[in-house]
């Protein structure tokens, strides 16, 4: 049994995996999601203004649970700066860190990192609605490929925020800390860098920098955004564990959600065509016309 330890970044928590860590949970991993000072179940705690002190935080609530033991760690976005973070710090109980559309101050610049003008597109395209939350609208618009007009997902975003809103200063702290922070030299831990090449809140070629920079291939997963764990979970999960097998210098097993795997594409596929076809008909003349 491999466990696992997932790190979300700016402003979330736990409950935006969105059941990805569920589906490991089903392969038979033992999964942690390990809140960041200033969100989820942490809201009430002041966010560091250092990833350092980030990823102090979370080994001191994994060494509750772990008491040494190694596993796989994956990050997202500032999460994937804190897993490369915690790899320096305690290499010896990480077997691999897994960094997913992340960046660093020291290889890629500013502008790359953070689109502003997608994000303000993103906020002028949003879904609108009683229930939708404006701020979790845009989050989803900008960070999502497949998903930008999931009313169903932003509604229980909308409602995660309701329940537990991260600060305003926290969430400047986590903005400052993510933009100040540095890539270390190398890593002794195995580092696989994954983006998605739809990303519209960090451009591609900040993974493409830290891919060069630790001297790996870029793994590129086609058709989706900024959140790849929402936007292909099966297809994320079907690359890790397949990662992992080559790395054994084994023969991976039957990915266990392969049928998943083939839906997940299928379903999204279909849902362009419904909308080609819609924005199609729209476009033809009336009969009155």
């Amino acid at each position: 049994m491999t466990t696992w330890v997932l790190l979300r970044g700016l402003m979330r928590d736990q409950r935006h995996w969105n059941g990805f860590d569920q589906r490991l949970r089903q392969r038979g991993c033992t999964v942690f999601t390990p809140d960041l000072p200033g969100n989820g179940i942490l809201t009430h705690q002041v966010s560091p203004l250092t990833i350092p002190e980030y990823a102090s935080s979370i080994w001191q609530q994994l060494d509750e649970h772990l008491a040494g033991q190694a596993f796989y760690l994956l990050g997202l976005s500032m999460g994937g700066m804190l897993a490369m973070e915690m790899a320096k710090q305690r290499p010896e109980q990480i077997k691999h860190v897994f960094v997913l559309n992340s960046s660093a101050a020291n290889l890629s610049p500013w502008y790359q990192r953070f689109n502003g003008l997608n994000a303000l597109s993103a906020w002028l395209k949003r879904c609108r609605g009683r229930q939708l939350n404006p701020i979790e609208s845009t989050i989803v618009r900008l960070t999502s490929y497949r998903h930008r007009r999931d009313v169903a997902l932003i509604a229980r975003w909308s409602q995660y925020r309701q329940e537990s809103t991260p600060h305003f200063s926290n969430a400047c702290r986590q903005l400052w800390a993510a933009f100040r922070y540095r890539s270390p030299a190398s890593l002794p831990v195995p580092v696989s860098i994954l983006s998605g090449d739809r990303d519209a809140l960090v451009n591609i070629q900040t993974s493409r920098a830290l891919a060069q920079h630790f001297n790996v291939d870029l793994v590129v997963l086609a058709y989706c955004g900024h959140d790849i764990t929402i936007d292909a979970p099966a297809k994320l999960a079907h690359y890790l564990f397949e990662m992992i097998s080559l790395e054994q210098g084994e023969v991976s097993e039957p990915f266990a959600d392969y049928t998943d795997l083939l839906d997940e594409e299928r379903d999204y596929h279909e849902a362009r065509l419904v909308q080609s076809l819609t924005n199609y008909t729209s476009a033809l003349p009336s009969d009155a016309e």
